[in-house]
């Protein structure tokens, strides 16, 4: 992908939440929400497979940069599961290191 494909507005941001209400796991795709969704419900014993997915309401229509910087920021708002946070996601969208390049506070 180019980087001038990777910045049309196709993107949106979206989340997983289990049965409690609790968010658990971010992501962001160019492609079909539906299809990525499917994909995460049959990632049998990844713990994405038991969640309800759902599109975050005003992260549509973005470029994939714009999309990161949502991701990260609610990456940053939730917590990484492997660093005491309530997320499945294992890696940050964007590195620590590129943080103030994109605005992001940690």
């Amino acid at each position: 992908m180019s980087a001038e494909e990777a910045n049309i507005a196709t993107h949106v941001v979206y989340h997983g939440i289990d049965n409690e209400g609790i968010v658990r796991y971010v992501g962001i795709t160019g492609r079909n929400a539906t299809e990525r969704f499917a994909e995460h419900l049959n990632s049998i014993g990844t713990g994405k497979e038991l969640l309800r997915y759902e599109v975050i309401e005003g992260a549509t229509g973005l470029s994939r940069t714009q999309a990161r910087v949502w991701e990260q920021n609610l990456i940053n708002q939730y917590g990484l599961g492997n660093t005491g946070g309530q997320l499945l996601n294992k890696i940050n969208s964007i590195a620590l290191k590129n943080w103030t390049m994109f605005g992001i506070n940690p």
